[in-house]
């Protein structure tokens, strides 16, 4: 099952920040993720962000949302900053 990819306006911003080698590297690795999606990827997050999922992408973490066949991007960020 893939996933179809919507990027929140905040996560936009934060990878537009990045260096664009390592903002690309996310980006290949979230479609890479979402073209076959392999479980042990992914973590499901807890308190404060109920629901939402961790992909690991190098030093980096994208959290996301899945509902159905839609993977929603909400955080984009270092993993020392992620979860502040």
């Amino acid at each position: 099952m893939a996933y179809d990819i919507q990027y929140d306006p905040k996560a936009v911003k934060q990878l537009q920040k990045l260096n664009k080698s390592i903002a690309s590297d996310i980006l290949d690795g979230i479609e890479e993720f979402a073209s076959n999606p392999i479980l042990t990827k992914i973590k499901k997050l807890k308190t404060p962000f109920d629901g939402a999922y961790r992909l690991r992408i190098g030093d980096y973490r994208v959290v996301f949302y899945q509902e159905d066949n839609l993977m929603l991007i909400s955080k984009i960020a270092h993993r020392k900053q992620v979860y502040i």
